[in-house]
């Protein structure tokens, strides 16, 4: 899903994510009450606003304006005008307008709904702030999970959801008034049995309510004795087991969408954002030589242009399985971005570098995947840095940007190149001071 809802925010694409089947289907992800989607278009870097809410049972665009839906409507009226002109009489012609006069009053009729439901839809939820390093957080005040899970196009976005947990609060609801019901029976039969019953039923209920307590991730009731009762403090043991594990599963499963690619498998931006810097860091702790490769697909819009999204697709399944094939095992590749990739490289040698880097280019370009361009194929550009133990005082952030502006040297000259440089000793000023920090071949 978060593949398909980043291709729509990618390139503005409402229909899809407003057709029935994928009401449909956001109806049938399981305690979904509410789903935010906010993003930036890759092609038009215009604002993308969808939500959903389970208990309307509606999917609305968030950013209409009253000057888009006076567009819409100027539209249709252009189009009636047209349609009354002598010249459109025509059967054939008569048929087209009145094809587009109907598509125009839906989507104006799209449009008029969307902005009635985001005045007027209460959305009871406060979105929380999500610690670092995590992706969720659990209100215990409002019984529900927040997600904010990032978008994988180019410009960025998020994906803001909120599931119901309130199963998990009524469970601990149950333990502990299944406690003071246990614990007043073990009082009025005698204080005799008071030992036998905080020993076989008290103390288990106790255990079960502190293990509830816990972070959700970090539960494992997997040797709780409780499970292996054959009485009801057992069948409770069992039922709160199987719902963990059911959370567990897919708090794994919504993590492993957040950090791995959909498209070519390889990790995404989350992963690279969480491992790039700390790569860096290790490798230059170890005053090891490190490579760092910014890669982009040459002239990938015209592809997308000329054959269509789905084929554009292909072909980065196809670099990204060529990249991953070109590197060693202890190299990391991420794909960052529409058809941008980069690769960490630990080196022990600093000729390495050009020789991967040349490798990922030759085997993207013996792909031969035609292409409408002057080399009639599809072709990569790279930026290749080499970072030595003498730069000590870089950043990643400043190496990256180092490395990215060497790709776009390969591209001014000429494309399906490699630009590599060296990393002197001199940490820039800032990050938008003229590029004077490296060495560099092509």
């Amino acid at each position: 899903m978060l593949h398909d809802v980043s291709l729509a925010v990618a390139g503005r694409s409402y229909s899809k994510l407003l057709m029935p089947q994928k009401k449909a289907q956001f109806h049938n992800i399981e305690k979904l009450l509410f789903l935010d989607i906010q993003g930036t278009s890759d092609y038009s870097n215009k604002d993308y606003g969808l939500r959903y809410h389970r208990s309307l049972n509606k999917v609305w665009r968030s950013n209409v304006t009253q000057q888009e839906i006076d567009a819409a409507k100027a539209k249709t009226q252009e189009l009636v005008h047209a349609q009354k002109h002598p010249s459109n009489q025509q059967k054939t012609r008569m048929q087209k307008l009145e094809f587009l006069i109907n598509k125009s009053t839906r989507d104006i009729n799209i449009l008029q709904d969307s902005a009635r439901l985001e005045e007027s839809t209460f959305i009871p939820w406060q979105f929380p702030a999500i610690p670092p390093g995590k992706d969720y957080v659990l209100s215990y005040s409002e019984q529900v999970f927040y997600f904010k899970l990032p978008l994988l196009n180019r410009n960025g976005g998020h994906v803001l959801a909120i599931f119901d947990a309130s199963h998990l609060f009524s469970l601990k609801k149950q333990i502990y008034d299944a406690l003071i019901a246990e614990a007043f029976v073990s009082l009025i039969i005698s204080i005799v049995l008071v030992y036998w019953v905080s020993h076989t039923l008290v103390e288990p209920l106790r255990h079960l309510a502190r293990q509830m307590g816990k972070d959700v991730e970090a539960m494992d009731m997997s040797q709780l004795k409780e499970l292996k009762r054959n009485d009801e403090i057992g069948v409770l043991a069992r039922g709160i087991n199987t719902l963990t594990l059911q959370t567990q599963s897919q708090m794994k499963l919504l993590r492993h969408e957040s950090a791995t690619d959909a498209l070519t498998g390889l990790p995404g931006r989350n992963s690279y954002a969480q491992q790039a810097e700390r790569f860096f860091n290790q490798t230059r702790a170890e005053n090891q030589l490190l490579g760092i490769i910014v890669c982009d697909i040459d002239n990938f819009k015209l592809y997308n242009d000329t054959f269509g999204h789905g084929r554009g697709d292909d072909v980065i399944k196809s670099i990204a399985d060529a990249m991953h094939d070109a590197m060693r095992s202890d190299d990391l590749c991420f794909r960052i971005g529409g058809e941008e990739f980069v690769a960490l490289l630990p080196l022990s040698d600093a000729k390495f570098l050009n020789i991967i880097a040349e490798r990922i280019r030759s085997s993207v370009e013996n792909l031969s995947i035609p292409h409408i361009t002057e080399n009639g194929i599809v072709t990569l550009s790279v930026g290749a840095l080499l970072v030595t133990p003498s730069a000590k005082k870089w950043t990643y952030s400043n190496a990256f940007d180092e490395a990215d502006a060497l790709l776009y040297k390969a591209k001014d000259k000429g494309r399906n190149r490699i630009a590599i440089g060296t990393l002197t000793p001199h940490v820039p000023s800032s990050a938008t001071q003229e590029k004077g920090n490296l060495s560099e071949t092509t």
